[in-house]
């Protein structure tokens, strides 16, 4: 191999190393904790005696996440109820077109996004609108006579 050769190649090399280092640094920093999987909550409910079977109860939550460089307070609202009194389903109040937060109509009997004249059934359907999806359903439990949900 000719000198000007191994000198050709010594660059190249030194700059493809180089690159792929600064990419990797600035890819991992663009992404911040995006590809980590997000932790759960449990968040309280109420009381099974305060949510009364039949009826569909609003809650309104407030945690504290980390983001990705910062701490950040997580807001939102659930929506519980039940039909027999010890089944609950737990709703998240979020709307799966844009964001906004739903509410209830009970006079309709389902929850009404004003955002954008979106519509769900009570059981977080897509009736009428824009959403992609349904409301999300969320994975609930009953200790001590209070009903969490999983956010």
């Amino acid at each position: 191999m000719s000198r000007r050769r191994f000198l050709e190649v010594t660059f190249w090399s030194i700059t493809g190393v180089t690159t792929v280092g600064v990419l990797s640094a600035a890819a991992r920093f663009l992404t911040g904790n995006a590809l980590e999987p997000k932790t759960t909550s449990w968040v309280q409910i109420g009381t099974l005696v305060e949510l009364a079977p039949g009826s569909v109860h609003q809650v309104n939550y407030a945690l504290k996440a980390k983001d990705a460089w910062r701490d950040v307070e997580d807001k939102g609202a659930l929506y519980a109820f039940s039909v027999d009194g010890t089944s609950y389903t737990v709703l998240d109040g979020t709307c799966t077109h844009l964001g906004c937060i739903v509410q209830w109509d009970a006079g309709a009997d389902q929850f009404a996004c004003h955002c954008h004249a979106a519509t769900f059934s009570r059981d977080g359907a897509v009736v009428s609108g824009p959403p992609p999806r349904p409301l999300r359903t969320l994975e609930t439990k009953i200790e001590e006579g209070a009903l969490w949900a999983r956010i």
